[in-house]
């Protein structure tokens, strides 16, 4: 065995990827592992902002393509005090002062989510949004884990350069640490198909008030940059992610690990891919 193989099969980059054995011969699976937090729900302990009883965000009012495909298949997750409906964020924005439902968010370290482009920045040469808060766990009217707000935000180069939808992810630098509490799940890039691969996307659909809801399906078509799959969605669930439940001790990544960043509905909803590099960017987001 030669010597970059062996490193390929054993190392652990210093951002914390762990390249496993390869997935199948179409070549190296990477991967982070998923991790389940302590689940303390004292927000005061990592720097969160404890949500006051009576507080209010008003329901979603943004763009979105309904894409309920043949009979609606959503489940409510009730409570979302579990991992991953805990790691699962609810994104707002203050528009006009009212602060309302914008897009959902997935925990991918101590103090940063991962979610949709378009979620944190208008795309092709425009800006980053502002008035932007993370609530993980959030449950119809309530925030066990309080709320966080960014200190930077992250998009990708081909998002804010050009709007490409195959780019279209980002992310956020929290103020706190709720991922110690929350976790936050994993993620693996290979570039074998995972056509087949079981998905779940959960998340805080723009008709669903607030609550967080999920739909499962699988992989259809694997494209090197974009994924497709018939999990149902609707606008307000951007940003989810399309993640499969991997056994403990699998290459890469075990448990809640994401394939992709959900961003557009359709005949087949789709999402930017995690690819090697994608996911190398992410990690140094941390």
């Amino acid at each position: 065995m030669g010597k970059r193989l062996a490193a390929l099969l054993t190392g652990v980059l210093a951002a914390g990827v762990v390249l496993a054995a390869p997935a199948n011969a179409s070549g190296v699976l990477t991967g982070v592992p998923a991790y389940e937090g302590s689940g303390i729900q004292d927000p005061t302990l990592v720097g969160a902002d404890p949500v006051r009883p009576g507080h209010k965000v008003e329901g979603f009012t943004g763009a979105g393509i309904q894409s309920i495909i043949g009979p609606d298949n959503r489940v409510r997750v009730n409570p979302t005090t579990t991992f991953p409906a805990r790691a699962t964020v609810l994104i707002t924005r203050v528009s006009g002062g009212v602060e309302r439902q914008h897009c959902t968010g997935w925990m991918f370290g101590p103090s940063l989510v991962l979610t949709a482009g378009h979620c944190v920045h208008s795309g092709g040469g425009g800006s980053f949004y502002t008035g932007l808060r993370f609530y993980p766990g959030y449950n119809g009217d309530t925030a066990p884990y309080g709320s966080c707000t960014a200190t930077q935000l992250r998009a990708s180069s081909g998002w804010t350069s050009s709007g490409s939808p195959d780019y279209d992810y980002g992310g956020a630098k929290l103020n706190c640490t709720i991922g110690n509490t929350v976790g936050w799940y994993g993620a693996f890039a290979t570039t074998a198909s995972l056509n087949g691969t079981p998905t779940t996307i959960q998340g805080y659909g723009g008709d669903k008030n607030k609550q967080q809801w999920l739909s499962t399906d699988q992989i259809r078509v694997s494209n090197t940059l974009r994924l497709y799959y018939q999990n149902d969605t609707i606008g307000g669930n951007s940003g989810s992610a399309v993640a499969t439940n991997r056994p403990a001790g699998s290459p890469g990544c075990s448990g809640w690990c994401s394939l992709a960043f959900h961003a557009y509905g359709g005949s087949q909803n789709s999402g930017a891919r995690i690819t090697a590099a994608r996911l190398t960017e992410v990690t140094g987001w941390r």
